[in-house]
């Protein structure tokens, strides 16, 4: 009788385990993992393509698609500006809802879509094409990325042009001795690497 109570027990024991143990270690990497980490890598940058939808309101605005200012912000319903660059999503999303509701709205659902996000390198490098935006993108990783300069691509004078046809000239040739030359880059940049001449 004794070894059945005892191995009633070690069951039930281990069912305890069982059931905790999942538990606590869920409950250890929520702790560990920072509030915001599962979207850090949606950051809004200035000269992204956006499509804002103001939902679930009578006679709402339509899908309004908008492009971040060199000022970091955009312009919605009611002519109201928001700063939109260095933020999430979710944080922007959050942020409209708020002015709307309830100043002028019982309830909205705001959803903020990135379009699909891009870089342009051409000129003579060894494969001009377009190229996925990914965070912490900079000339040089978007040079390698397009096979590098081809013999003729003149390193000392690539150009980025950025949101409202804003142009910067980098040389590659000082930020490859000094990273801290290279330029990071953001959705919708185009690079030129110009030829050279002997």
């Amino acid at each position: 009788m004794k070894r059945f109570w005892r191995t009633l027990l070690v069951g039930w024991f281990a069912v305890l385990l069982a059931v905790l143990f999942p538990l606590h270690t869920g409950w250890a990497q929520s702790q560990a993992t920072p509030k915001g980490a599962a979207d850090s890598t949606d950051i809004l940058n200035v000269g992204e393509r956006i499509v804002v939808i103001l939902g679930d309101i009578p006679n709402g605005p339509p899908p309004q698609e908008v492009v971040i200012s060199e000022d970091g912000k955009i312009t919605l319903h009611l002519d109201k500006t928001f700063t939109a660059a260095g933020k999430t999503r979710s944080k922007l999303e959050k942020e409209i809802k708020e002015f709307y509701v309830p100043n002028f709205y019982t309830r909205m659902t705001v959803i903020v879509k990135q379009e699909d996000r891009y870089i342009y390198v051409g000129g003579f490098v060894k494969a001009p094409n377009r190229y996925p935006f990914t965070p912490g993108l900079t000339l040089l990783k978007a040079i390698s990325a397009a096979g590098d300069f081809s013999e003729f691509g003149k390193k000392s004078e690539v150009t980025i042009t950025r949101v409202g046809d804003r142009k910067e000239v980098v040389n590659c040739e000082q930020a490859l001795k000094d990273p801290k030359l290279d330029r990071p880059l953001f959705p919708g940049d185009r690079v030129y690497v110009p030829r050279r001449f002997f």
